[in-house]
């Protein structure tokens, strides 16, 4: 961590920041440039609860330099909302992609949070836009949940993450399952769900 970053609450105008990260990783097969960052929003929009557990690391000039956002049981977010007003530009057949990742976090999230107890916390969302900076913005925020009395750290990812670096860095694999609709016949869409105990 450079001397002078800082944690602060996350500011909704990085938002496009963090977009621009996982637009590579997360972009739909169908649609242009635009839908396809549009869609990779509206999934990180559907992992920004509403409460006080989203977080940024962030530079002495403010550069954002990761981020973090946790979810409790019971957290909602208002993806719904931002999409319905956002979505008219698109065609159905568009937003049915899109209706096809809210329905895939929306059944990722029910498994990780059926084998969750309500002192636990979930990771639904983390990006580091410079090497090295996410793990140093987890590393804090783990002490931080710790402190608060938080007992686990559950979070789940997929084979188009770099699921590895959660078992190098503490993380205990805990389920591993295949995602038929993602899936082909040569190569099925594995998902993960790590725990950390604090």
């Amino acid at each position: 961590m450079t001397d002078n970053a800082k944690i602060q609450p996350f500011n909704m105008k990085n938002l496009p920041l963090l977009v621009d990260v996982v637009v590579p990783l997360w972009s739909p097969s169908a649609g242009d440039a635009e839908f396809k960052r549009f869609n990779v929003e509206y999934i990180v929009r559907n992992n920004l609860s509403e409460n006080n557990y989203r977080f940024e690391l962030v530079d002495s000039d403010g550069t954002l330099l990761a981020a973090a956002f946790f979810e409790r049981k019971g957290d909602k977010s208002k993806a719904a909302e931002w999409f319905a007003a956002e979505s008219a530009r698109f065609s159905d057949k568009l937003k049915a992609v899109s209706e096809l990742s809210r329905s895939y976090i929306e059944l990722m999230d029910k498994q990780t949070h059926s084998i969750m107890n309500d002192d636990d916390i979930k990771l639904s969302f983390f990006a580091s836009r410079k090497k090295g900076f996410g793990a140093v913005l987890l590393d804090k925020l783990c002490g931080k949940l710790r402190a608060e009395g938080w007992k686990n750290l559950y979070l789940w990812t997929d084979c188009d993450c770099n699921w590895h670096w959660y078992e190098k860095h503490g993380f205990t694999l805990v389920e591993e399952n295949t995602y038929e609709p993602f899936s082909s016949p040569d190569e099925p869409y594995k998902t993960y769900i790590f725990k950390k105990a604090f």
